[in-house]
């Protein structure tokens, strides 16, 4: 899977902030065996909206979802921050357990964003 992510877009800068608190988020599978996210609204307290890799119920993803973004290698569908936190964080995820010397078992099981000097 391929990520996106640019300084000049603040989605992706909103999307970085929501994954790095990927450890308050919800997880489960749904009746299909398919990963859902239970992620918290970064506005509304006590709100969570349920995304997947490639959905959310949030007002945003209802709105632009349809839109179709250019890429250099194929169309792609406009992600919410909540989509892109997501698929940041099961990237992250998958690269720690494909390298598990690098990192400890607390941050592969809590799953963090960390910087890397």
């Amino acid at each position: 899977m391929s990520i996106t992510i640019s300084a000049d877009d603040p989605r992706s800068i909103r999307a970085i902030e929501i994954a790095a608190e990927a450890d308050k988020w919800l997880m489960y599978r749904n009746v299909g065996g398919q990963q859902v996210f239970g992620v918290p609204s970064q506005s509304e307290p006590r709100r969570y909206y349920v995304v997947t890799l490639s959905s959310c119920d949030c007002a945003d993803f209802e709105r632009n979802a349809l839109m179709v973004m250019p890429s250099a290698e194929a169309k792609e569908l406009r992600a919410c921050k909540h989509v892109l936190a997501v698929r940041l964080h099961c990237e992250l995820v998958r690269a720690q357990q494909l390298q598990p010397g690098r990192a400890t078992t607390t941050e592969r099981r809590r799953g963090h964003l960390r910087l890397v000097p």
